[in-house]
């Protein structure tokens, strides 16, 4: 089945070299508006903003001033925003979370939001995915995984997000060893021959730069590095990953 683009804000997402992203996870406003302007010297192409369950949950002119900023700081370089929660949260911590992403969609301050598979069967889902698409903001749906799974079940997990109206399907995951890494990447092929719409694998950890080093290899349409401290521990430097990319590219003229 062919690919599907996805534009991220200036950014498509297709067949070819995969996108180069950094994730920014600032405690304060200055911390992350100084994380933005390192990524903004580098290669990058995309950020993905963290927040975690303490970030401007109950401040919603300080979450719309920071997004502002980052904003302001960023250009044209798209933002996901993802906010982690633990499984068994709270029904408040929930409905806070609710709130922080609506609050993003009703401004217009990300490009894509990204949701755990898990929140399709909360019933906020509909209501904020629907707001979502009047304001043409991206949704991608992710699976964690905490311990190695099999490629057959990584497959299914890809497949439930493409059904659950996905934009985009992603996977995350610390693998242990080699043989960890490989079930991801062998599986996110497989889903990437089956399915239509862009997958994004992201491996942690000391082995995540070799799976962001052969995202077009296996499909990814987007890879994770780090501009100095700023990005994931592991992650290949962003500049030096471009150029591996480029030396490994498999399809002729991706390398532009």
């Amino acid at each position: 089945m062919g690919l599907k683009s996805v534009t991220i804000g200036t950014e498509e997402l297709a067949t070819g070299m995969p996108k180069i992203g950094v994730v920014l996870m600032g405690t304060t406003r200055e911390t992350l508006l100084g994380q933005a302007a390192q990524v903004l010297s580098s290669s990058a192409q995309i950020v993905e903003w963290r927040l975690t369950a303490d970030d401007c949950l109950d401040n919603r002119a300080e979450l719309i001033n920071t997004a502002m900023q980052l904003r302001q700081v960023l250009g044209t370089i798209p933002v996901i925003a993802t906010l982690k929660t633990a499984v068994h949260e709270s029904s408040a911590t929930i409905r806070a979370a609710d709130q922080l992403y609506l609050t993003l969609v009703n401004n217009r301050l990300a490009d894509a939001i990204e949701l755990d598979l898990a929140s399709v069967t909360q019933p906020q889902f509909m209501s904020l995915t629907k707001q979502m698409r009047q304001q043409q903001i991206r949704l991608i749906l992710s699976q964690t995984y905490a311990t190695a799974c099999t490629a057959s079940q990584i497959v299914a997990d890809y497949q439930a997000m493409a059904a659950a109206g996905a934009d985009i399907a992603r996977v995350r995951m610390q693998p242990e060893n080699a043989n960890a890494l490989l079930t991801l990447m062998a599986a996110t092929a497989t889903a990437g021959a089956e399915l239509s719409l862009p997958l994004i694998l992201t491996a942690t950890g000391s082995l995540g730069r070799y799976g962001a080093a052969c995202g077009q290899l296996f499909g990814s349409t987007i890879v994770f590095g780090r501009v100095g401290r700023v990005g994931g521990v592991g992650q290949l430097p962003v500049n030096q990953l471009k150029q591996t990319l480029q030396t490994l590219a498999t399809v002729e003229g991706a390398s532009k």
